[in-house]
């Protein structure tokens, strides 16, 4: 029987979490394990030592993808979009009122804990050999407890990985931040505890990724059965490496400009590719609808497995259709002049682009139409009607802000009205970011078009992505400057990441976030002309507010005043 690794994880939280989770969400450690079993109740044989490493999965689940700030989505937190609920919390990031006691993403505490459930589990499981010992006179259980020991292993290696992921979701955020290695501290312990810098934490990161490399399995996919899909792979490993060293070499937290940490991104970036294991999907909209599957896809490097859903639909579908629909992500105008004309693969204000304004969304990157429902585009059986006056258009409560819907990630096929469902995976790691990623550090590194030994340049990369079979955009010019690929790398990242939680931090990591997010969000106006036409006006929808203390997250206030001094708070807040 197939089952489900997401129906597994589901299975197993329930357990684990009665182990592992705080009592207390606002805690910055435990000092004392807090469960209705016993330590030694748990890690006593191979199933429940199994759970407890799959539990260390629990955490990757409520903190990437979808609409899960308030029911809203990242994109909404940048000028990426507008969400239509003006009543979301998301929305103290756009008016600037956000503050150390009250962060719509403060996910502290949370990775903390997944960090903890991490640390328990290795402390637990070092003597995992003998703890699943079984008699090995007996063929099958010799062979059962090989297979079992080889799995603990692994997911030991996996844990690691996890936490060293689970560092860098908070290093992005925060800055630098305490190491824990440890499930449990003395209070003593805990009044020592003081943040490491960014590139310590990213030195460590990245040094786990590279001890766990070889521990890990290549693949899952073929080995043993469907339940192994998801898991951390190599592959996995070499990829955070390489992002979070991007992020070490980015202005942020690289304001000198030490090219030595570009050349070790470029690097980094270039392992994962030199595998060989990994290639573009064919089909850039199929790509994000491959549901359970997607660990079986050469793109897909990392992915958090998902489960039968429609809530996404539900809340993004146009208003106007009978299965019900909300609009809540509006994609922004700004986001939506990032599409090149496929023809001449210049922007649209530039002379000679064939840009028509009166037929704006003709002749554009073909990932426009991928990623956002335009007006008059069909869906579901319809035209979109966008227009002032339609079906889903501006005016109507929940209906678009900006004149446009999301379109990836969204399912077509569902019939709302019968409560129909289908798998939704959130991709944290894929080929083309890696891509990007090499040719970013490429060009910072030694320029456009030097291949420092490796086996493509950073134009290359960026070709590559724009190449995808279902996309053929045209390669860049040969001859640009290292800052003309710069601002095409980003506008590449732009369009090609949209809505995957990049561009929040893309923009903040590139310290361009005071030019990008104090600009008005900008929206569609469409009237349906008496003759079936349509005019096109573009305007505000509305202004953003950003201040350059929000380059990074304030440290939650509770736990500043809680470390008597220890865990000095980021300048601003």
């Amino acid at each position: 029987m197939k089952i489900n690794y997401m129906k597994l994880m589901k299975l197993t939280v329930a357990f684990i979490a009665i182990l592992v989770t705080c009592a207390s969400c606002s805690k910055f450690l435990d000092r004392e394990l807090e469960t209705n079993y016993k330590q030694e109740d748990v890690f006593v044989n191979y199933d429940r030592m199994q759970q407890a490493g799959f539990g260390v999965y629990a955490y990757l689940f409520n903190r990437f993808g979808y609409q899960r700030i308030d029911n809203a989505m990242l994109a909404s937190a940048c000028d990426e979009a507008d969400h239509a609920d003006p009543g979301s919390s998301i929305q103290k990031y756009n008016t600037g009122t956000w503050t150390a006691a009250s962060n719509p993403e403060d996910c502290w505490a949370y990775f903390y804990q997944g960090i903890r459930s991490a640390n328990l589990f290795l402390e637990n499981s070092k003597n995992y050999k003998q703890i699943i010992y079984r008699d090995t006179i007996d063929p099958a259980n010799k062979s059962t407890y090989e297979t079992n020991v080889k799995d603990i292993a692994w997911l030991r290696a996996e844990a690691r990985f996890l936490r060293a992921l689970y560092y860098f979701e908070l290093i992005k955020r925060y800055g630098g931040v305490p190491i824990v290695d440890k499930s449990t501290y003395t209070d003593e312990e805990l009044k020592q505890f003081k943040r490491k810098t960014f590139d310590e934490c990213a030195k460590f990161i990245s040094n786990e990724c590279d001890t766990v490399y070889p521990q890990l399995k290549d693949t899952w996919v073929g080995y043993a059965s469907e339940r192994w899909r998801g898991r951390v792979t190599q592959g996995a490993a070499l990829a955070l490496k390489a992002r979070v060293l991007l992020y070490a070499a980015s202005p942020l937290n690289n304001p000198s400009n030490d090219v030595t940490k570009w050349e070790a991104a470029a690097k980094a970036a270039h392992d994962v590719i030199a595998t060989g294991r990994y290639a573009l999907h064919s089909s850039y909209s199929g790509l994000f609808r491959l549901g359970n599957g997607a660990d079986g896809n050469s793109e897909v490097i990392f992915a958090i497995q998902g489960w039968s859903r429609n809530d996404f639909e539900k809340t993004n579908y146009p208003i106007g259709y009978p299965q019900g629909g909300q609009g809540s992500t509006s994609p922004s105008q700004n986001l939506v002049d990032a599409y090149e004309m496929k023809a001449t693969g210049m922007q649209i204000g530039e002379p000679g682009s064939g840009y028509n304004p009166a037929n704006p969304y003709s002749g554009r990157d073909p990932r426009l139409g991928m990623s956002i429902l335009t007006n008059n585009t069909t869906f579901k059986g319809r035209p979109v009607e966008c227009w002032v006056g339609g079906l889903d258009g501006l005016g109507k409560l929940y209906a678009t802000t900006t004149g446009y819907y999301i379109r990836k990630f969204v399912d077509e096929s569902l019939d709302l009205t019968k409560n129909s469902t289908s798998v939704h995976t959130w991709i944290l790691f894929r080929y083309a970011e890696i891509l990007l990623d090499y040719a970013e550090a490429m060009n910072e590194a030694y320029g456009p078009e030097a291949t420092h030994g490796y086996t493509m340049t950073a134009k290359a990369a960026v070709d590559r992505v724009r190449q995808r079979a279902d996309v053929l955009m045209p390669i860049l010019s040969p001859g640009l400057s290292k800052e003309e690929m710069r601002e095409h790398i980003r506008n590449e990242r732009r369009v090609e990441l949209a809505f995957e939680e990049h561009r929040f931090f893309d923009v903040r990591r590139w310290k361009i976030a005071e030019q990008t997010e104090n600009k008005p969000i900008m929206a569609m106006k469409i009237t349906k002309e008496p003759n079936g036409s349509f005019t096109y006006l573009v305007q505000k929808a509305e202004d953003r507010v950003f201040n350059p203390k929000m380059y990074v997250y304030p440290i939650p206030e509770t736990e500043v005043l809680k470390s008597e001094g220890n865990l000095t708070q980021n300048e601003g807040w």
